[in-house]
């Protein structure tokens, strides 16, 4: 007879709630990958595996969105990536390379920086700031997280500033009467509550 540790009877249902726990925390973060839409000036990693150890290299890059809203992949040239989630851009790239005969299989990974999952709240609130974004993040939850309104801000004629187009006004009475119009945010939102 071996002696060994001894059985739990609490060690499989110990693995399987770890398991279901990491799990939660991969699919919210894909969700809010899924979410964000790249925009100009955001910032994300590229990794690509499934191919030849060599070229691992020259595909680990760091891009800086700019203005013409591309990114130079190299050996595919230029991908379109503004507008796109990270999840789309990364798809993209995958299907580039495998019809363009450069890699069979390649899994391609987009990591967008935790800078540009922000939203900037200013004006008329007790607590002007910048948010961390959050997948159903609205302009009143938004208002709320800043601590409400301050005391000179009457809630409207709010205005939201997204790619350098304006949204709005918006009133925080119209939103209370109808949430429907209580409009979602996205991250590189900014939310100005006048005075």
């Amino acid at each position: 007879m071996t002696r060994g540790v001894p059985w739990n009877p609490a060690a499989p249902i110990m693995r399987v709630a770890i398991i279901f726990f990491l799990l939660t925390l991969a699919c919210g973060r894909v969700e809010a990958q899924e979410g964000a839409r790249l925009r100009t000036g955001d910032t994300f990693e590229l990794r690509v595996g499934g191919i030849p150890q060599e070229y691992a290299g020259e595909f680990a890059l760091k891009y800086n969105l700019g203005q013409e809203g591309t990114i130079h992949v190299p050996r595919i040239g230029e991908v379109k990536a503004v507008g796109l989630t990270p999840a789309q851009l990364a798809r993209a790239i995958q299907s580039k390379l495998v019809a363009s005969g450069v890699f069979a299989h390649p899994t391609v990974v987009i990591e967008a920086s935790p800078a540009a999952q922000i939203v900037a709240i200013s004006g008329g609130v007790s607590s002007p700031q910048l948010l961390p974004w959050r997948p159903g993040l609205t302009l009143s939850s938004a208002v709320a997280d800043c601590g409400g309104l301050s005391e000179f801000s009457s809630g409207k004629g709010i205005r939201v500033v997204r790619s350098g187009k304006v949204i709005g006004p918006c009133s925080l009475k119209d939103v209370a009467r109808n949430p429907a119009k209580d409009p979602k945010l996205l991250p590189g939102d900014q939310v100005i509550v006048p005075e």
